[in-house]
């Protein structure tokens, strides 16, 4: 097995695929590691550490910082992580801080590159120290449950 490379930045998305907004979380987080490279951000799997896979869950507690991603306002990702004890570093929420609408069920494919793109732009931004959809946390919350 090779060795990870442990990014700087942990992204936990929605990414469901039920909605729209789902989606979108999803494929904005594809967009952001093509920008800033994989040693900056990667994605973490949400149900590999929700499942207490030990590799994941080890990689995970030593990442420096965990941004998390919601598609919507039932914030199904952030309160998953709360349930294993991990609280963000830094959160954005699309229909909260974006005001990117949810459609509803079965809108898997309801949006556009430019809505990517503009998804994209928010979590560089986010990371690289700007908005004020940040949330302060202790890294001692980072060790799963």
């Amino acid at each position: 097995m090779e060795k990870a490379t442990l990014p700087q930045v942990g992204l936990f998305v929605c990414f469901s695929g039920g909605s729209n907004s789902g989606s979108l979380t999803g494929m904005a987080a594809l967009e952001v590691v093509r920008r800033l490279g994989g040693e900056r951000v990667g994605i973490c799997s949400l149900p590999a550490l929700l499942n207490q896979v030990p590799r994941q869950s080890a990689l995970v507690s030593k990442i420096e910082k965990i941004v998390i991603v919601d598609g919507c306002h039932n914030q199904c990702a952030r309160q998953l992580l709360a349930s294993v004890g991990i609280e963000p570093d830094l959160y954005l929420n699309l229909e909260e801080h974006l005001e990117i609408g949810k459609n509803g069920p079965f809108t898997s494919l309801e949006y556009t590159d430019s809505q990517v793109q503009a998804v994209a732009d928010a979590i560089v931004s986010l990371i690289q120290g700007g908005a004020a959809t940040a949330s302060t946390s202790d890294n001692s919350k980072r060790s799963p449950s």
